[in-house]
């Protein structure tokens, strides 16, 4: 067994700068994932060989030093003395019972009383230029290949639902019709991005916007300044999002993978919250 493994890690003072959690979260994240890796070893050929990497909190520790760190297979896969193939068959293995058990949830799942204040929020992700298909993944907005996610979270912060990744030329507001709607009741939030989606769900704020020939008024203006600092809440989790380095610099893996890892890191940034 490599030297570099949970049980040599998970008392270190650096465990948290590797992972972006820390040891108590990480501890929590494997005791809700035992169940589900406990089913998948239950199916694999007991004749197979073991596991590259390890057993389940080795396999987590893989997930989060990529996410937390944006480093590249091969590396990983020197710190665990095996190859690249070992460490994909291992994100492969892992991400999809981390996106079920701790990954939050496209569906919006709120309480009547988290309904009065939902606030919304796409956020884009430059990507490597594509070798087929380059318009579509072109931002007008970034002037670059990018790739667009929204999130809901609450007044508190909690993120309650994160969409699918999109192309970069998709518009924030196809992104919200293309998803589900708004709960009944509810009252949403959102910017400028989101205009015209007051025909969806008539209970939906967003800010004025001055024309050519209007200007805004005094009240209008005080109006989206209230607004813009009231929002500020899902900026602030966007934010602990990309302290995962993964969906803050360039991404590099592929494109098809991507709406698993915003997923998965929006459940750890509610768990590192506290929600």
């Amino acid at each position: 067994m490599a030297q570099f493994n949970v049980s040599s890690l998970l008392h270190k003072r650096q465990f948290r700068y590797l992972t972006g959690v820390t040891p108590e979260i990480f501890l929590q994240m494997v005791d809700r994932l035992r169940p589900s890796w406990e089913r998948l070893c239950r199916r694999k050929n007991r004749s197979g060989r073991p596991y590259g990497v390890g057993n389940l909190e080795d396999h987590l520790l893989v997930m989060l030093i990529l996410y937390r760190c944006h480093i590249t297979q091969d590396f990983l896969g020197l710190l665990y003395g095996v190859d690249k193939a070992t460490i994909c068959r291992a994100l492969r293995r892992i991400e999809p019972l981390a996106k079920r058990t701790v990954g939050v949830k496209r569906q919006i799942r709120v309480t009547e009383e988290e309904a009065q204040a939902l606030l919304i929020d796409a956020t884009e992700q430059p990507v490597q230029r594509p070798k087929h298909g380059q318009k579509r993944w072109y931002s007008g907005k970034k002037k670059r290949h990018s790739i667009k996610n929204e999130i809901i979270t609450t007044e508190a912060g909690r993120i309650v639902s994160a969409s699918p990744s999109a192309p970069g030329t998709v518009h924030d507001i196809t992104i919200r019709r293309r998803g589900p709607p708004l709960p009944k009741g509810s009252r949403g939030y959102g910017d400028s991005g989101y205009q015209g989606y007051q025909e969806d769900h008539p209970d939906f704020d967003m800010p004025y916007k001055k024309t050519k020939n209007r200007k805004l008024t005094n009240e209008e203006k005080e109006y989206n300044h209230a607004l813009s600092r009231f929002r500020v809440r899902v900026e602030h989790a966007i934010g602990r999002m990309k302290k995962f380095r993964i969906l803050a610099d360039r991404y590099r893996y592929p494109r098809s993978r991507h709406s698993v890892k915003f997923a998965v890191i929006a459940g750890i940034t509610n768990l590192l919250a506290g929600f």
